[in-house]
């Protein structure tokens, strides 16, 4: 029998098999949450759309969040087959459009079915309002329906997560080719694996899913981002990622040569008296050797084999005199830059460059200009127990912009393999979550107290979460998304190693 607005539920006969009730239904006692039970064979998955439609004929659009089986009958040997679950109610749907739910959206009973595409799609548009919204591939609690983000939630910090081969790195650079083609906010991205190294080439037309026209209108568009978009990397590269030495902060530059004010009082005056007394703020490393050579003091003897011995003159990242630094060789229209971390040759010219990184990013705050600052492989970069000085200091950079980059423009996207190993107040910051495959049981339930906004069983499911599927809540979404990553447009720099050597032998 059809469920109309206007029916009387109470009239109507509920269908049963023995004592199971093969409808669910649903009641509600503060207009913001919503219970229900039904068959068991008719069970919903976790985060599925529903509408409610109430006995006195209101309508409801619902997301189930959690299920439980129960016992179908009196008999305590009766077999389960019921159902007993709960979600939250997203809004008031009345003559095609969605109204926010208020305390009296009370009901006694109603029907629960699953939620229409349209229905869905409408709620969500109206959602979004006047601000952009980026594609991210298809909403799999809904098959046809776009899962899309909302531009301006990249205004607040997030965090991006899914073990290796997840898909992490494929949705991540999704999301940073949409935020290119559908906003104008500025991005820098600390690329540890070279995985975004490709980022203004777009693939060939048969691995995007577009149409002849639809790809003419894409390279048209791309054209113009690609010609902003920068990389930065090591040896060979065409734009060096070279960092000039009397710009890092004197906390850095001491770290760099390992000068402890305490332990190494002689060496660490004789240092600050060197760079006090060189008249410009520009110097190179050159610069602060042929100081030490010019004096013949006994503190600067022993500074000078310091820096002879650990050999951090030799590291490629020091800009020379005659050579060009970063801020030099950044256009003013720049749009996107990538400092390839990857292609430098050892964790400590990559530490170093990290942290010079953040440090210039947080030093041009003052000029408000909006900033997405990626960081990948963040365990490595700001992790909760820092390995080397270099780690700490772009760690302590990571938290001031964490606590303190949102009123200067200065937006995190922090992702990782291992949440657990990211520090906590760089965590505890984001307000955006974007989770993929996660088997850990671990991870899952630090992220459960760690984003305490999305609800616990959403999060649970991300250990059975397939190759690009996730789930991203926040001010990105107007409630939690179950996706799937569509097809990117650019090139992935990174890749694995080919699993040839697993072939059958002849």
């Amino acid at each position: 029998m059809a469920f109309g607005r206007r029916g009387n539920l109470g009239s109507w006969p509920k269908p049963a098999l023995g004592n199971t009730v093969l409808t669910r239904y649903a009641h509600s006692i503060d207009g913001r949450r919503f219970r229900f039970e039904g068959p068991l064979e008719d069970a919903l998955a976790i985060g599925t759309y529903v509408q409610i439609d109430t006995q006195d004929g209101r309508s409801y659009l619902g997301q189930v969040l959690h299920e439980t089986v129960v016992s179908g009958g009196s008999d305590p040997g009766a077999r389960a087959r019921l159902i007993e679950g709960g979600g939250v109610m997203l809004a008031r749907l009345t003559d095609g459009a969605s109204v926010r739910v208020e305390g009296s959206d009370v009901f006694g009973e109603g029907v629960v079915v699953e939620a229409s595409t349209d229905v869905v799609r409408s709620h969500l548009e109206l959602a979004w309002g006047s601000t952009s919204s980026l594609t991210l591939g298809e909403l799999t609690t809904m098959r046809g329906l776009s899962a899309e983000l909302a531009a301006s939630g990249f205004g607040r910090h997030g965090f991006l997560c899914g073990q290796s081969g997840s898909g992490k790195t494929y949705t991540t650079g999704k999301i940073l080719e949409q935020l290119l083609l559908e906003t104008d906010l500025r991005i820098a991205v600390l690329d540890p694996n070279s995985d975004y190294v490709r980022i203004a080439e777009l693939r060939p037309i048969e691995s995007t899913g577009l149409t002849d026209h639809e790809y003419a209108d894409l390279q048209e568009r791309y054209a113009s981002i690609a010609s902003g978009i920068h990389v930065f990397g090591g040896i060979g590269a065409p734009l060096r990622l070279q960092a000039r030495f009397g710009r890092l902060t004197l906390e850095q530059q001491t770290m760099v040569l390992g000068l402890d004010p305490i332990a190494d009082p002689e060496e660490y005056n004789a240092f600050v008296r060197i760079v006090t007394d060189i008249p410009h703020e520009d110097y190179s490393f050159e610069d602060v050797l042929d100081r030490v050579r010019d004096s013949f003091g006994d503190d600067e003897r022993r500074l000078g084999m310091r820096i002879v011995n650990l050999g951090v003159s030799e590291l490629s990242i020091w800009a020379r005199s005659d050579e060009a630094a970063i801020r030099e060789e950044l256009p003013g229209d720049w749009r996107m830059v990538v400092f390839d971390l990857g292609s430098l040759p050892s964790d400590r010219e990559r530490s170093i460059a990290a942290a010079a990184v953040l440090g210039e990013l947080w030093e041009q705050r003052a000029q408000r200009q909006p900033l997405l600052i990626v960081i990948d492989e963040a365990h490595n970069i700001c992790p909760q127990e820092p390995s080397t000085p270099n780690q700490a200091l772009a760690t302590d950079h990571t938290i001031r912009i964490a606590g303190e980059g949102r009123k200067f423009g200065k937006y995190l996207l922090v992702a990782t393999q291992r949440p657990e190993k990211v520090h906590q107040n760089v965590v505890s910051q984001c307000d955006n979550l974007v989770l993929m495959r996660m088997n850990s049981v671990a991870d899952i339930e630090h992220l459960k107290r760690a984003f305490s906004f999305v609800p616990e069983t959403l999060i649970e499911q991300a250990s059975g979460f397939g190759l690009g599927e996730g789930l991203v809540a926040g001010k990105i979404a107007p409630n939690p998304l179950r996706f799937k990553t569509g097809l990117r447009y650019t090139v992935e720099g990174g890749s694995d190693v080919p699993s040839t050597w697993a072939r059958p032998s002849n």
